[in-house]
């Protein structure tokens, strides 16, 4: 498929992992998609006839229909990202040893790694100011794609941009590559850690294929 279709895949399957979540899940990654095709139907229509040309098992009648309608709001895709950057956070605070082969510093309001006290450090981020509430609404619902949030946190750390939010650059196919192959990388030391306690029948798998 295009470049902007697998990037709108990643960024929807990170905000919406599970089987439960497929009605938002479609309905974002769709409009991520369309929203291409609308900048580029103004910038340079041709090129969604070549598209068509070299995928043409893709849904384009659909898209582009969609493409036709009013933008659709992005907060709750921005609110639901930026969750996952927070729970990352909290993962690497945890694997922190495992990752970087030493221990890590910590600051002085923290006494120790526990999810407790770095759902305290985290808190501000989030708006929600009661760290039991950030372990329940960013931390648990984070589980489940946490080791693909985990290496996104890792490579805008790299990178040295904005830790807080994840680029909706749907079209920046290295940069889902490299996070998806790390994620894959992170998968056993995800599910191997007791304090993030996830199985790997409840963890979203995600693969890269060329």
């Amino acid at each position: 498929m295009p470049d902007f279709m697998t990037g709108a895949l990643v960024l929807s399957i990170l905000a919406w992992p599970t089987s439960a979540e497929v009605v938002p899940f479609r309905r974002i990654s769709q409009e991520l998609m369309a929203e291409v095709l609308r900048q580029t139907k103004r910038s340079n229509p041709g090129a969604i006839d070549n598209q068509r040309r070299l995928w043409p098992q893709c849904d384009w009648n659909a898209l582009l229909a969609r493409a036709d309608k009013r933008r659709m709001a992005s907060g709750s895709l921005q609110k639901r990202l930026k969750q996952r950057m927070v729970a990352a956070k909290m993962a690497i605070g945890l694997t922190h040893d495992e990752l970087f082969g030493q221990p890590a510093r910590l600051p002085p309001s923290l006494t120790g790694l526990s999810i407790d006290q770095l759902a305290n450090l985290v808190g501000r981020e989030t708006a929600i100011d009661d760290a039991e509430n950030v372990e329940k609404l960013v931390w648990r619902k984070s589980l489940p794609i946490i080791h693909l949030a985990t290496s996104i946190q890792l490579i805008l750390t790299g990178q040295g941009g904005d830790q807080r939010s994840v680029p909706c650059d749907t079209q920046d196919i290295d940069f889902f590559r490299r996070a998806v192959l790390l994620a894959c990388r992170l998968e056993p030391m995800v599910l191997a850690h007791p304090a993030i306690n996830i199985t790997a029948d409840k963890l979203t798998r995600v693969r890269w294929f060329e």
